[in-house]
């Protein structure tokens, strides 16, 4: 009965984004996975190194920083991030992260209101090859 409010996220697989924005994304509540219509809960897993394209989005994101160390940059502002840090990307404005740390940094994702997961995940995949395509070609 509660399986579908409660969810172990170690459990979910998530999917890769390769380089050269390497990361784990998996999305824990959207409309699509469980009983939540009005947010996207996900969690980005990014490896030292790891980062974010530079990118906006058509609704706000609230992030809070579960683990590592790291920068993000917002509408060209850079701000220092470690553990229990949240900052607010809000709609339409540039922003990104990079794990400038020797460990994975966690960060947990909310967007109001909800992206559908095939949705989100075809934006994060379409940049990084569009970008992968774009270092290849120098």
């Amino acid at each position: 009965m509660y399986e579908k409010y409660v969810k172990k996220a170690w459990d979910e697989k998530g999917y890769k984004v390769p380089h050269p924005y390497s990361r784990t994304i998996k999305h824990i509540f959207a409309p699509d996975r469980g009983p939540v219509d009005e947010l996207t809960f996900s969690f980005a897993i990014l490896p030292p190194q790891g980062k974010t394209h530079y990118h906006k989005h058509d609704r706000g994101e609230l992030i809070y920083v579960v683990t590592g160390r790291g920068e993000c940059e917002i509408d060209g502002e850079k701000y220092a991030l470690e553990p229990d840090v949240v900052f607010w990307c809000p709609t339409e404005v540039m922003h990104g992260v990079v794990n400038t740390g020797d460990e994975t940094m966690k960060l947990a994702t909310v967007f109001v209101p909800a992206y559908r997961t095939e949705e989100l995940k075809g934006s994060i995949l379409e940049a990084a090859q569009r970008d992968c395509s774009s270092e290849t070609k120098k």
